[in-house]
């Protein structure tokens, strides 16, 4: 882990200090995003998870209560690996969510960058067919797929049964299939 270049106290500095910000994130950025590329696809993902991670150093370093460098070398790197986490678990919500409506890549790509635009392409064919369903019904794909709510919090958001809301879900993933399978 980084240790900081005889900057004592960046992290308490850059709570009003803005420079001090620059600097920590001088000594920080480069180990962490060549920390982020072998676990991402591609270096754009590890740039993006690196401006992610400092975007939340910005908003939250008034709430940051260690004294030390090391505390905040620390509680900078914590944020980096729970978007790491989150990105992770983002990942598997899309991929589950193709599986259910039968988007399935059968020919894996070779490279990450072969995989994220096959990723890309997918997504674009999946929120062109989202974009054609009826509001309601789209409404509740989104919230089943992306959000993976249960059909009782779909209903009380929707304010219908929670048979009404599986019906909806039902009638939209059998649509998104069709359409997909259609756009081949």
């Amino acid at each position: 882990m980084t240790r900081l270049s005889g900057q004592h106290g960046l992290l308490v500095r850059a709570r009003s200090d803005v420079g001090a910000l620059e600097v920590l994130y001088g000594e920080l950025a480069p180990e962490m995003v060549a920390w982020f590329r072998p676990r991402v696809p591609d270096g754009e993902t590890a740039r993006d998870l690196l401006a992610e991670t400092f975007a939340q150093v910005v908003c939250s370093v008034s709430r940051y209560r260690g004294d030390s460098d090391a505390a905040a070398v620390g509680w900078v790197w914590a944020i980096a690996r729970n978007l790491l986490r989150r990105y992770y678990r983002d990942q598997q919500v899309a991929a589950r969510a193709r599986e259910r409506i039968g988007v399935v890549c059968t020919d894996r790509p070779e490279t990450p960058h072969e995989q994220a635009r096959t990723d890309a392409h997918v997504g674009q064919r999946m929120h062109a067919a989202l974009d054609e369903l009826p509001p309601g019904i789209r409404q509740s794909v989104w919230f089943r797929l992306v959000d993976e709510l249960s059909y009782e919090e779909i209903a009380s958001l929707q304010g219908c049964s929670a048979v009404a809301a599986r019906k909806r879900v039902s009638r939209g993933m059998r649509t998104l299939a069709i359409r997909l399978e259609g756009m081949r």
